[in-house]
């Protein structure tokens, strides 16, 4: 029960008895659905958890949120490089819509994400028993998102429509299943964190930039790749902000240690549900803790 589909028509039987007919054949398929749907938890965990630490590690400073001709317009106070950045709560007085809140939060943050989530991932997957069985292959993809249903856009702010989106492509490899999870997608206006890898490039009119890599983050990744930049660390201000951005993520690689197992996967869908809650009202408190 509702796990995704990889082909149209592959989870449905027309009537339980038709099921039960089919149970020999249809057994293998039945675990892979299982899998399927403890992918899909992994992913709306994974999402939850980039959105949640960024509601409470805001660093823009938005002024109004405004959709016009067709684009989400983030309007921004720009500071100058010798400026720290204003970092806190997002500010949930600017909208009422949900879509556009979750874009904002995710706004640029592809890569803060595959850093961020990388510990949280191994931690959901590498005992998911359900999931190692099929040899589970997690890469990192750079793709150009070609048709975005909502694209979002800093104002005033660089043009970065032709930066790349970058994902995590999951394979189930003995399923010969390939999957993008996709946990700041909101900022395009894409719902789905799980989809399937054809239909993901094919809806969305993907080019793959480069070849994938293993997936093998952790939170401060990206960060330590930036400082061996000068032009990112030149004013005091730019190193201020780099080093409290690391202290937010290691902060929450300790709530990822001490509070998260991967039973969160388990139950049913009312149960998961209360669980995700769980989560985000626990990892929001823990990220308001910080520094104290």
């Amino acid at each position: 029960m509702d796990a995704p589909e990889y082909q149209p028509g592959d989870c449905v039987y027309c009537d339980p008895d038709c099921q039960k007919g089919h149970w020999s054949n249809h057994k293998a398929h039945c675990r892979a659905l299982r899998q399927r749907k403890k992918l899909l938890r992994t992913a709306n965990i994974l999402k939850a958890a980039l959105l949640t630490y960024r509601e409470v590690v805001y660093d823009v400073d938005l002024t109004k949120i405004q959709f016009q001709d067709g684009v989400l317009c983030l309007h921004q106070n720009q500071r100058p490089i010798t400026t720290r950045s204003k970092r806190g709560l997002f500010p949930v007085h600017l909208t009422t819509n949900i879509d556009h809140k979750e874009a904002a939060l995710a706004n640029n943050q592809c890569t803060t994400a595959m850093a961020l989530l990388g510990r949280l991932t191994q931690k959901l997957l590498e005992d998911e028993t359900d999931l190692q069985d099929y040899h589970l292959a997690i890469e990192v993809l750079d793709i150009h998102i070609g048709k975005p249903l909502v694209p979002t856009k800093l104002v005033p702010g660089p043009d970065s429509s032709d930066m790349p989106h970058t994902v995590s492509k999951v394979g189930l490899l003995f399923a010969d299943e390939a999957w993008i999870l996709d946990t700041a997608g909101c900022q395009y206006g894409f719902r789905e964190v799980l989809v399937p890898f054809e239909k993901y490039l094919a809806d969305k009119s993907c080019q793959i930039v480069n070849e994938p890599t293993t997936y093998d983050a952790t939170e401060t990744k990206d960060l330590d790749y930036f400082s061996t930049f000068p032009f990112l660390n030149r004013t005091p201000a730019q190193r201020e902000d780099k080093k409290l951005e690391r202290q937010a993520r290691l902060h929450f690689a300790v709530f990822v240690n001490m509070h998260v197992s991967n039973d969160v996967l388990d139950g049913s869908d009312v149960e998961f549900k209360d669980k995700l809650d769980s989560f985000v009202h626990d990892l929001k408190l823990h990220m308001l803790n910080l520094g104290h």
